[in-house]
Formats: structure tokens, C-alpha cells, sequence
């Protein structure tokens, strides 16, 4: 069987799933190099699979970005293998590129988005584009946004296969959007004592999250809504911010199992970020029928909201609130639910492999297709 080698820096439940699907077609090895990450829970992550096998990379610090110099051999042993990289940003993944290209050797890198900051730093711009200009042989993007990102810094439009970034399978999308009846059901069981709307935001309470935006803009709302943050402790800020409202609630960190049942209790979803380079949750809650906002640092939103809910100025709680009372309204709400369940058919772990199997086939020699 062909073999693929995927390094990236920590196995995201998504990327094991990704791999897995990869995994029914190719002899598939996950490189990872760090077993933490700072930007999520611990328990978030995956180190075991039924059908992929796992090598950790040397690295005896736990460092933010390591650099393990043991990728070079990984890639030297695997001659025949086709090496994809998680990304062209971590040390390793660009230690391993450079030994790629200088081998002459072809690669992969798969790029979920990129970062939308509003200050960039002109060496860094350099330096970027020299990796995706001459570092890298090939991509596969999550989104035509993410494409034409690449291709401005200097990548080869033909040879970026576009695959429609997901974190989610073709039989967990809902059939069709939950009704009020059964949304009351779910949320018993959530043990969510509410007749109002609910809406709903998912992520760790970093600063750039943006939480404090969400919960300013649903305390403004004219909606008979409330809002319930799911993953973690709550910053006192936050808990400041929200004092003395009743529409506001912090839920702590769950499995990711168990989020699926907070997107199907919910009328809405936010994501305020001020930069995200893809934004998954947008994914896992239109995959239950809910519309989505999300602000216009959020690559993903570019390529998910269109008709099924709102995207707006990042920073501004205004409009925020604004569009919160738009999407809640109950004929808009309802078209919304329905257009998310559309758009999201396309956004799947199985459409992701399909889109990037040909790609991959016709580097092992064989018929396009196949």
C-alpha cells in the first residue's frame, strides 16, 4: 500500500480523523512533535489510532514551536512515501521543507487558513514568502480565501488543490434543523433551564477570542436571548462584565462528544474572533442546523456563511448586536437553519480525502480517479 507521512505539531481530533479517512486508501504514519498545547485543553488532543500509526518526534523540552532535527530522518527513511506537512509555520515542519526542496524532494503542506492580523511585520512577510514561494512544492487549502492567500505570496495556483477544510463526518450532519420541541428535550438533559433563545460561543477565554465583545453585544440585544460560553474558567473580566445580568452563562471545558448536544440546544452561534485562521466551530455548529455570525478576521466565515447567517465587523458590538436580533428573528432564523444544513454537505472529513485523492494518486503513479 502507498504511504503517506503526515508531521504536524499536535494530533487535533480533526486531523486524526482526517488521517484515518486517508488511512482507508494509504499506509498512513502521523509525525507529531509536542504532546501540550497552550491554546487548549490537554484532553483535547489524540495519541492513538486503530488504523494510522503515531511516531512522536524528539523533543525533550515543552517548548511552544520545537524544533526536532529527527524529521530529517523520518522523511530520509521514507523514500517512497508522500510527505505531507501540517502547515509551513513550525520550526520542524519548516526544517523538514528545507531538507525536502534541497533533496529535491516533493511535498505536501496542508494550510487550514491563515492569521488576519492587522499589524504585520515586513521580515516576516519576507520570510513567508519565500517559504510558500520557493519552499513548497504543493498545498492543499481549506477554502478558495486560503488559496488566493497562497497564491499572492507566491504559491502556483495549479498546484493547490482545494478541499473544504471540516472537522466533522457526512453522518453526524443533522438531517434537518432541530424544532423548538426538541431543542427543550436536549436541553433538559444539558440541565438548561430556559424558554428563551439561547446563543451560544465555544473556545478556550483567550484575549483574542474576543468573548468580551459577545457578551457586551447580548447585553445590548433586544432579543429575549441568553448566552452560554462553553470552555473553561471564565477571566475576571469576563465575569466582571457580565455581573449582575442574568442572560449570561459560563459552561467548563466538555469532550468533544458532548459539544454536538450544546450546538443542537442553541439558536445561534458567535465567533468574535480577532483573528482565526479557519474557525472549525463554525463547521460543527451548522453541521446541527444553527446559523452562524462570525466576525470578518475569521478566514472560515468567507467560505461557510453565505445566507445562512451574518458576518460582521470585528470589534464592533454594535453591529454584533445587531446581527445577533437579526438571526434570532423567527422567520430568518428558521431560513438560516436550513441554508447552514446545505452549505455544510460539502464540508466534510469524507469530501476533504475525496477532493485531495486524485492530487495524491497521480503522485503514486496511478490513473487519476482512481
Amino acid at each position: 500500500m502507498d504511504k503517506i507521512i503526515v508531521i504536524t505539531s499536535n494530533i487535533a481530533p480533526y486531523r486524526k480523523m482526517w488521517c484515518e479517512e486517508l488511512a482507508k486508501f494509504y499506509d498512513v504514519t502521523i509525525v507529531y512533535t509536542k504532546d501540550h498545547d497552550y491554546e487548549r485543553d490537554d484532553r483535547w488532543l489524540q495519541k492513538e489510532s486503530e488504523t494510522c500509526k503515531i511516531h512522536k518526534l524528539k523533543n525533550d523540552k515543552d517548548l511552544y514551536d520545537p524544533i526536532c532535527f529527527d524529521v530529517i530522518d523520518v522523511i530520509r527513511d521514507s523514500k517512497n512515501a508522500l510527505i505531507i506537512f501540517d502547515g509551513y509555520g513550525p520550526k520542524t515542519n519548516l526544517l523538514g521543507l528545507l531538507y525536502c526542496k534541497l533533496k529535491g524532494r516533493y511535498s505536501l503542506v496542508n494550510v487550514d487558513g491563515y492569521p488576519t492580523e492587522r499589524v504585520k511585520s515586513p521580515f516576516r512577510e519576507f520570510v513567508k514568502r519565500i517559504v510558500i514561494g520557493k519552499l513548497c512544492t504543493g498545498f492543499t487549502a481549506s477554502g478558495e480565501a486560503t488559496k488566493k492567500h497562497l497564491v499572492a505570496y507566491g504559491a502556483d495556483p495549479k498546484k493547490i488543490i482545494i478541499h473544504n477544510l471540516s472537522s466533522i463526518k457526512d453522518e453526524e450532519i443533522a438531517e434537518k434543523p432541530f424544532t423548538s420541541e426538541e431543542k427543550k428535550e436536549i436541553r433538559k438533559k444539558l440541565r438548561i433551564e430556559t424558554e428563551r433563545k439561547i446563543v451560544l460561543g465555544v473556545g478556550r477565554f483567550l484575549p483574542l477570542k474576543r468573548f468580551e465583545d459577545l457578551i457586551l453585544a447580548v447585553r445590548k440585544c433586544k432579543s429575549d436571548c441568553e448566552l452560554f460560553i462553553l470552555g473553561g474558567k471564565p477571566l475576571d473580566e469576563y465575569l466582571e462584565l457580565s455581573k449582575d445580568c442574568d442572560r449570561i452563562h459560563y459552561i467548563d471545558f466538555v469532550m468533544p462528544e458532548e459539544v454536538s448536544e450544546y450546538y443542537k440546544a442553541s439558536d445561534l452561534f458567535v465567533l468574535p474572533s480577532e483573528t482565526d485562521v479557519w474557525g472549525l466551530v463554525l463547521n460543527e455548529a451548522m453541521a446541527q442546523g444553527v446559523p452562524v455570525i462570525a466576525s470578518d478576521s475569521v478566514v472560515g466565515a468567507k467560505s461557510l456563511i453565505d445566507g445562512n447567517g451574518m458576518i460582521f465587523k470585528t470589534y464592533d458590538v454594535d453591529e454584533l448586536s445587531k446581527d445577533i436580533d437579526l438571526c434570532l428573528r423567527e422567520e430568518n432564523n428558521k431560513k438560516m437553519s436550513e441554508k447552514s444544513l446545505e452549505i455544510i454537505k460539502e464540508f466534510t472529513i469524507e469530501n476533504m480525502v475525496r477532493r485531495q485523492k486524485p492530487y495524491i494518486d497521480t503522485y503514486f503513479g496511478k490513473e487519476k480517479g482512481n
